[in-house]
């Protein structure tokens, strides 16, 4: 069985958000990674392993990594 590490980025706009507390990113995130794993089915054998944060001027990238 091959072992795969799979990356996944997204910016997150902080003058958009309304909220951006600690929990509410938490819940975004959670909600981002159940959508990717609806739209692509492969992703369902991979594990969430780390998750990066890069601060931007007035944004966040944020690096999922994944693992199988």
């Amino acid at each position: 069985m091959n072992k795969n590490l799979l990356t996944i980025n997204r910016y997150i706009d902080l003058d958009d958000s309304e909220d951006t507390d600690s929990l509410h990113l938490i819940e975004e995130l959670r909600a981002f990674i159940k959508k990717a794993k609806e739209i692509n089915p492969k992703l369902r054998e991979y594990h969430l392993y780390d998750i990066g944060f890069i601060p931007k001027s007035d944004l966040i990238l944020v690096k999922l990594y994944f693992w199988n």
